[in-house]
């Protein structure tokens, strides 16, 4: 399968709600998934998402996004590469 790159915007991202607003539907993530860290990794590992390993997530415009939400950027990493760690997949976040 080919690696897709999912490329989002930071900039003027002040909470974890904005990052979450941006990356669910990125990820094309079921209506009905939640903003939660434990979702997260349960619908990349069960291939629940439109958009499948191996993929990187690009992050541009961190720099401008608020302290809450950069710290938030943390866990999601850890949380992608728990995921990858399980799949034996290629699953990233790069912030640019």
């Amino acid at each position: 399968m080919p690696l897709t790159i999912v490329r989002l915007e930071a900039a003027g991202w002040e909470t974890a709600a904005d990052l979450w607003a941006a990356l669910l539907p990125a990820l094309g993530a079921p209506d009905w998934h939640g903003p939660s860290l434990d979702a997260l990794f349960d619908s990349i590992v069960a291939r629940l998402n439109r958009v499948q390993p191996p993929m990187v997530v690009e992050l541009a415009g961190a720099a401008c996004a608020g302290p809450a939400a950069v710290t938030y950027v943390t866990r999601i990493r850890e949380v992608l590469e728990d995921a990858a760690r399980e799949m034996g997949e290629q699953i990233e976040l790069r912030v640019t």
